[in-house]
């Protein structure tokens, strides 16, 4: 009987393991624009850090805040930062941003390893500098920029929630 249920659990963990390490994005994505999820997200500036929560009466993390504004809007990311990333739907030019975009960033060491999540709230296409809005520890829910120093040495990448990424060959 032990060797029954282990072997069902160890068949569940194999299976779901994967689900667990693949972005999933649930909701009408095609209604939902970067102004409206800006404009939501804009609802929480100064809503203290939390680590773990995702409740604007008690604070958000920074997955627990992008998570929070998309699930406004009936777009369901995963709890993560880092589950968050999607290659499929990557924007390798900062440039190519749009409002509403995620940008991902490591967490409080320089590395490779996503950490952080923000939400694009403005970008200059010339230089692909860019604004987003975030649950930063020291802050709370605030508007950073990608030439502060702390989060330029710390960009990983970004990824187009709100529809396909359009890229030109």
């Amino acid at each position: 009987m032990k060797i029954k249920i282990a072997t069902i659990l160890a068949i569940i963990l194999m299976t779901t393991g994967n689900a667990f390490s693949q972005t999933v994005i649930k909701g009408n994505i095609s209604t939902a624009t970067g102004k409206d999820i800006i404009n939501s997200a804009m609802e929480y500036i100064g809503t203290p850090y939390r680590y773990g929560t995702m409740n604007p009466a008690r604070g958000f993390d920074c997955s627990g805040f992008t998570s929070y504004v998309f699930k406004k809007l009936d777009i369901t990311l995963p709890r993560t930062s880092r589950s968050q990333y999607s290659k499929e739907t990557a924007i390798d030019d900062c440039r190519d941003l749009k409002k509403g975009d995620l940008v991902f960033f490591s967490g409080s060491k320089v590395s490779k390893r996503i950490g952080h999540v923000g939400i694009v709230t403005k970008v200059n296409p010339e230089t692909g500098e860019f604004s987003f809005i975030h649950s930063s520890c020291s802050e709370g829910v605030t508007i950073s920029h990608s030439t502060d120093a702390y989060y330029a040495k710390r960009y990983i990448g970004a990824c187009r929630i709100l529809g396909p990424v359009i890229t030109e060959e």
